[in-house]
């Protein structure tokens, strides 16, 4: 080591030593060239641009390629010290393209790249990533192709995982790959080959694609495939297991993406031991058939083996796997044991898949599992995340009690259905409201119990899972929306000076025209929401500056603490939820009138004069909320164009509209099944009669006295309390077709 660096230091003192002459040296400057940038990028219409470099030399400057020169113009080929290149380039009608410029001086060398963009997109591809071929003498084999470039400029090779070549005559064109291949002799096993097609881009980038061929053995077996109808009919509830050699083919519908493709159950409800298998909807992925008819839900044995491309046409092989179908009606399909690394063949399905697209009341029992775009569509509620609940009760805060959350999405020929959203959903609570106006929603229909909102779990024959925030493709503007407001109630709006009401002690509607009262007494009990937008968890505490999930007419979120100072009344331990001095929700304590012999309501007023429409209907928010479970469940709506009168003598002046249930809310310590974090939205068609009039009442009324439980013993046995009994009020609207 020390002789090496003797030599080394000896060596850079001859290089700095030209000459000597009465001890004083010339040494030589060292030879610059140099880029700060070695890449520009030019749009379509092209331009002038600088090229800056750096040198203390003269040099020159070229064109790697002169063919480049009729697109690309040097404003000079030499330079002289520092400076900039002038380079014009002309408009690209073509694909995108590539010039390599070259700096020299008499030792060095540098290289510029100039990429532009071209107004034809260039398209290099094959719809098959992967398939099965059979033997017969000559077979021909065809793969679907979406290719504008040069034909002659795509290469093509067959890579065996043997010696013995089998595929021949490859002959590619813009929309077809077609090939042969020899017979497969052999009994024993399958043959594999994959075919590259290579092709450089216009910015000289190398574009493969490659097909995996798999040969089936000499008698033409890979497997026992089973069609959807098969699957259907061998289905038990327990489970029939699949043979060893079983093959399921149809479309990947689905991703993870989102995280909400797959049911998550909460298993238990106690405190400290509540579960919830959150894999699941990593490891859920949809089957559909080729036809779009029949869809599976799929389970894989662990998230790793969900690595399934959506689109993709697939043929899996599913030894031993489990086809379950439902105990209840409607009847749905699981299969269960399923692994992505099973794929046999796939192929990218975007050409050839046809999504459904139908209204609510067009759905059928062979949708369930599968992916149809919900046509003509709003959500039903002008208010909040697609999550309003207290996320205290979930993951975000560590605790396992609540998985999921159902809002109502409604249609314009007045079906309604409830959309879920699991509490992984990764935009549940991303800083934005709602989407307020309507178009097309596209999830996976699905039958799923929530026994939050109803006992038995039923909420419904079919509903909703939205997979991707992009796919609830509505207009943000309730301006752009098939629906008119006649009335509508997000907060409490209380009368101003010189505003008069017709019922006594009311608020007022917070868009179109109408008032709303409590029969008993003033609408003067508030209640905590649970309708912040933003992140919530135990890390996400603070002052919400996405407010209260109400965006006004001018753009603006409502943000009542700002004006009146209360942000105390924000809270500040991540769990989504506001205090119920926001006024953000209303509510009363008395419910039963014992003289009367029937409950006190919420009454709202209304005139629809001058609106004619063949559709008009009501929408409203709801839960009982009292830690003593002495609040209303039982309920019905009625409607007066006579009187707002609510007492017992003017009963025969009220017209039923539905009668429905109101859930209780969850109590921490002794939290059930039947309870839930959060408020239920409503939907019902209201007769057309009530248009064109100068006055119009509805009103929401127990219609018993039977009321909330706390333990199952008394779930049916207790009876409404007043001065305890808290039913809270989060949203009210009467709408319209235009």
């Amino acid at each position: 080591m020390k002789k090496i660096t003797i030599l080394t230091i000896a060596s850079l003192s001859l290089l700095l030593c030209l000459s000597c002459d009465k001890n004083m040296f010339d040494v030589y400057e060292a030879e610059e060239l140099g880029m700060p940038e070695s890449e520009y990028y030019v749009e379509v219409e092209g331009g002038d641009i600088q090229i800056d470099y750096m040198s203390n030399r003269q040099g020159s400057v070229s064109l790697l390629n002169q063919s480049d020169e009729s697109w690309l113009k040097l404003g000079s080929d030499t330079f002289s010290g520092d400076g900039s290149l002038p380079v014009s380039v002309t408009q690209n009608n073509g694909f995108k393209r590539r010039a390599d410029l070259v700096f020299c001086t008499e030792t060095r060398k540098d290289t510029v790249a100039v990429f532009q963009h071209g107004s034809t997109e260039e398209r290099f591809y094959v719809a098959a990533g992967s398939m099965v071929v059979y033997n017969g003498t000559d077979q021909v084999n065809s793969v679907a192709t979406d290719i504008n470039v040069p034909l002659g400029r795509i290469e093509t090779e067959v890579r065996y995982s043997g010696g013995q070549e089998w595929i021949t005559d490859c002959t590619l064109t813009s929309s077809s790959f077609t090939f042969k291949t020899t017979d497969n002799e052999d009994p024993d096993y399958m043959r594999r080959a994959n075919i590259a097609l290579t092709y450089v881009d216009g910015w000289k980038q190398t574009q493969t694609l490659l097909i995996s061929v798999l040969q089936a053995k000499a008698d033409n077996s890979i497997g026992t495939l089973f069609t959807p109808e098969q699957l259907r009919r061998i289905a038990t509830v327990e489970g029939y297991q699949l043979p060893e050699d079983a093959l399921i083919e149809g479309y990947i519908v689905s991703t993870t993406e989102g995280g909400n493709a797959g049911d998550l159950v909460v298993d238990d409800y106690l405190q400290g031991t509540g579960t919830i298998d959150y894999s699941l909807t990593e490891r859920t992925s949809y089957l559909e058939s080729e036809d779009g008819k029949y869809g599976f839900r799929l389970i894989a044995t662990e998230p790793a083996q969900n690595d399934f491309k959506r689109y993709s046409r697939v043929c899996l092989q599913v030894p031993g796997a489990l086809v379950k179908k439902s105990s209840g009606i409607p009847v749905h399909y699981t299969i269960e044991g399923i692994k992505s690394s099973g794929i046999l063949t796939s192929a990218d399905g975007t050409l050839t898949y046809t999504r459904k697209v139908k209204s609510i009341d067009e759905l059928t029992d062979d949708d369930i599992n599968t992916l149809v775009t919900i046509k003509d569509c709003e959500i039903a509620m002008r208010k909040g995340p697609f999550t309003p609940v207290n996320e205290g009760y979930g993951s975000a805060h560590g605790y396992n009690r609540l998985a999921k959350y159902p809002i109502l999405i409604r249609d314009i020929k007045g079906g309604s259905m409830y959309m879920y959203t699991n509490m992984t959903c990764t935009y549940r609570r991303n800083g934005e409201t709602l989407p307020y106006g309507s178009g097309n929603i596209t999830g996976i229909v699905v039958h799923e119990s929530y026994k939050s909102f109803e006992k038995d779990g039923n909420i419904g024959r079919y509903q909703l899972r939205h997979l991707v925030r992009e796919e609830i493709d509505l207009n943000p503007d309730f301006e752009d929306n098939f629906s008119g407001l006649i009335t509508e109630f997000r907060y409490a709006k209380t009368p101003g000076e010189f505003e008069q009401t017709k019922l006594p002690n009311a608020i007022l509607a917070t868009k179109g025209n109408g008032e709303m009262c409590h029969t008993y007494g003033a609408v003067g009990n508030f209640s905590p929401s649970y309708f912040y937008i933003g992140e919530c968890g135990s890390k996400k505490k603070g002052k919400y500056e996405e407010g209260a999930g109400i965006e006004l007419d001018g753009g603006e979120i409502y943000q009542p603490w700002v004006d009146n100072g209360t942000q105390s009344a924000q809270n500040t331990d991540g769990k989504g939820w506001f205090k119920d001095n926001l006024k953000i929700s209303w509510s009363n304590k008395y419910w039963w009138d014992s003289n009367a012999g029937q409950g006190y309501c919420w009454l709202v007023n209304f005139s629809t004069e001058g609106i004619t429409s063949d559709k008009v209907s009501m929408q409203f928010a709801m839960y009982n909320n009292s830690q003593s479970a002495r609040s209303p469940r039982y309920w019905k709506a009625q409607y007066s164009l006579t009187t707002t009168d609510c007492s017992k003598g003017s009963a025969d002046e009220w017209i039923d509209i539905a009668e429905f249930t109101v859930h209780d809310v969850a109590i921490w310590a002794t939290q059930n099944d039947w309870q839930t974090l959060g408020t239920r939205v409503y939907d019902f068609p209201l007769p057309t009669e009530i248009l064109g009039k100068k006055s119009v009442s509805i009103r929401l009324m127990p219609r018993n006295n039977k009321a909330a439980a706390k333990s199952e013993t008394s779930y049916d046995t207790s009876t409404i309390s007043n001065n305890s009994g808290y039913n809270t009020m989060d949203y009210f609207a009467v709408r319209y077709n235009k």
